[in-house]
């Protein structure tokens, strides 16, 4: 078989899949490529799908999601002259998918889901997203449009556009289905939506009920067992999918919730709980977090607490949510929006354990949290990785509620504590940053202390904990928020800009 009939087996979608990495393979000789691409300028149906897709800009864009509305209209082929030009155009093609490194794996990437996953029609399209991983199956999906089928986020946050410009907002974890232009599937996770009078009829499916909008502003929380509507503005039904009679249909309006659970026949009414969702990328929370993923932490925690656990970005790094005897609050408000890690202040919450710790291998980290102290009981813990003569370092506050930082090596043990106690029933924005010769604590985007450290920060290869130490003592009184983890020393540059942003993020919310 020549190589020419591959190359069109493989833009067919016709490559038997035995056969696809050894195509790939094959395509990583520079003159393979270019043959490729001298082949791929025949293909009609290539280039309707670089024209429909917009390949090469996004690729030169490091993956940038574009935003595609309504009505855009197509994009225009490139008129190909006679003789050696096209020649030359092949050429220049093949030097440009040479030079952009990523090019050559999104479009192996783009073909392979065009060839398991044939055009269908667009029913909503990817206005924006931030930090996210879109999963069809077992493909990242890197599409700007969705068509029918089922879709799992497993990071960030997505932005969808339905039909009559119905706007949903999704939030990893979720799973989810695109049913119609009209019709969205939660299986599982969250999702807001804001409905304009075009959209009015606009439905979401959980496993529990059937949620139809009649011109609002909702959120939906599915978690296992039960479905959560939580309506802001407007008017929404709720039907209850086991109820016998459509009688049992709930009519919600505004600043009222309901829960329906597994099997139930009826939605109950619950608080309202305006803090939990993410309604819009331009909210506080969003924009905090866009100044943390920037600076590129190994793991961060923004706490969105579930039954499911404690929620990473990249989640291979989750953990879980420790409780004990008392009374858990239904919802612990986090420093900007959502959910917060609460730990005692009366409840059964008893810290968090992340089996699967992200790695520190530079012999650098810095750790970045908001912490909110509910009154003096003892020393506690922030986060730690120590357990007996393991672990690496420990962060927190002492008996007086004075922030302090513990680096233990073989070599010895350096310890800081800062000169004033963290102050009660306020949000304090800390952050401890360790590098060979230096530990620091910052308080507020102020260095409050700092020690000689003569100990390089090495691998526990043991978990992480969070609130609380190894052995569950040391637990700490109130909430932690915002964690982020980084495999080196921020600059004091980057801690003024974390802080700076969580001001005026806090401004915003107290104009609100």
């Amino acid at each position: 078989m020549t190589s020419d009939v591959r190359i069109d087996q493989y833009l067919d979608g016709e490559l038997p899949e035995e056969d696809l990495a050894q195509f790939e393979q094959w395509l990583q000789e520079p003159a393979h490529l270019q043959q490729f691409v001298r082949r791929a300028e025949l293909h009609a149906d290539l280039r309707k799908l670089l024209c429909r897709q917009d390949l090469q800009q996004r690729a030169q864009q490091h993956l940038d999601w574009p935003t595609v509305r309504e009505g855009d209209g197509g994009c225009v082929t490139p008129t190909v002259p006679a003789g050696t030009a096209q020649k030359a155009t092949a050429g220049r093609a093949a030097a440009a998918l040479l030079a952009t490194a990523g090019v050559l794996c999104v479009l192996l990437m783009t073909l392979r889901q065009a060839a398991r996953y044939p055009a269908l029609p667009a029913l909503a399209s990817v206005e924006s997203a931030i930090d996210a991983e879109l999963y069809r199956g077992t493909v990242r999906w890197h599409r700007s449009v969705l068509s029918a089928g089922t879709y799992e986020l497993k990071q960030g946050l997505l932005h969808l556009r339905f039909a009559g410009g119905v706007m949903v907002y999704v939030e990893a974890p979720a799973v989810f289905a695109a049913d119609s232009r009209q019709q969205v599937v939660l299986q599982s996770g969250r999702l807001s939506a804001q409905v304009p009078p075009a959209g009015v009829g606009f439905t979401v499916e959980t496993p529990d009920a059937q949620v139809v909008d009649f011109g609002t502003e909702f959120s939906v929380d599915v978690a296992p067992g039960a479905s959560e509507v939580h309506v802001f503005d407007g008017l929404v039904r709720v039907q209850p999918k086991h109820a016998v009679k459509s009688a049992a249909a709930v009519d919600v309006r505004r600043s009222q919730a309901v829960k329906v659970e597994a099997a139930s026949e009826t939605a109950d009414d619950i608080p309202l709980a305006p803090d939990r969702f993410i309604r819009n990328f331009d909210e506080p929370k969003v924009n905090y977090r866009r100044a943390v993923l920037r600076l590129d932490p190994v793991a961060y925690y923004p706490m969105p607490i579930r039954d499911r656990g404690l929620i990473a970005q990249p989640p291979q790094y989750s953990g879980v949510v420790l409780t004990g005897t008392g009374k858990r609050p239904p919802h612990a408000r986090g420093v900007f929006t959502g959910g917060s890690l609460r730990v005692l202040a009366e409840s059964s919450g008893r810290g968090g354990r992340i089996d699967v710790p992200p790695p520190l291998r530079s012999g650098q980290m810095t750790l970045t949290a908001f912490v909110y102290c509910e009154s003096r009981s003892g020393a506690g813990i922030l986060a730690t990785n120590q357990q007996a003569d393991a672990g690496s370092f420990s962060a927190g506050v002492d008996a007086a509620g004075q922030l302090t930082a513990r680096i233990q090596a073989a070599d010895g043990t350096t310890f800081v504590a800062a000169d004033t106690p963290l102050p009660l029933q306020q949000w304090r924005h800390v952050v401890m940053t360790v590098e060979r010769g230096r530990l620091c604590l910052y308080e507020d985007g102020r260095l409050t202390a700092e020690a000689v450290c003569g100990q390089t920060l090495t691998e526990s290869g043991g978990p992480l904990w969070l609130g609380t130490d190894a052995q569950g003592g040391q637990l700490w009184n109130g909430r932690i928020d915002e964690l982020a983890i980084f495999d080196r020393r921020l600059s004091e540059a980057d801690i003024a800009l974390l802080y700076q942003t969580a001001k005026v993020n806090q401004r915003e919310l107290e104009s609100q």
